[in-house]
């Protein structure tokens, strides 16, 4: 169980993800069942050594808060509160959307953990 905030309108909370060992926690995480894949900021993930290599391809994504390039990266393991899956793909972009966020947790991510969003109690909770 993980709870959320509301703020601007917007549901946040935060999660951590690992990749080839580093730990990389986000506190900025905007809860968006409208986008279908998840996406870390580019600055944040190059920092725990995620960088678009040779063979990655990139492409651009689109939604209510614009579009931009990304490209995908699968990390060890992603965790919010006490949901955890491992070898999940996730997309690296700039995220230029006007908002101050460090990332989304999209469906693809809500569906792996079996998420269910609590609006009542604001908390994000796994189904399993």
């Amino acid at each position: 169980m993980k709870k959320i905030i509301i703020e601007d309108g917007l549901l946040l909370t935060d999660m951590e993800l690992t990749f080839n060992g580093q730990l990389l926690p986000l506190q900025r995480v905007l809860v968006d069942t409208g986008s279908g894949s998840t996406v870390v900021s580019t600055d944040l993930a190059e920092s725990i050594g995620i960088v678009a290599e040779e063979n990655d391809t990139i492409y651009r994504i689109s939604g209510v808060g614009g579009s931009g390039f990304v490209y995908s990266k699968i990390v060890d393991s992603v965790r919010i509160g006490d949901m955890r899956t491992e070898d999940f793909a996730l997309e690296i972009g700039a995220m230029n959307y006007g908002f101050n966020l460090e990332g989304i947790i999209g469906l693809d991510l809500l569906q792996r953990l079996k998420a269910i969003i609590n609006i009542d109690e604001l908390i994000l909770q796994s189904n399993s």
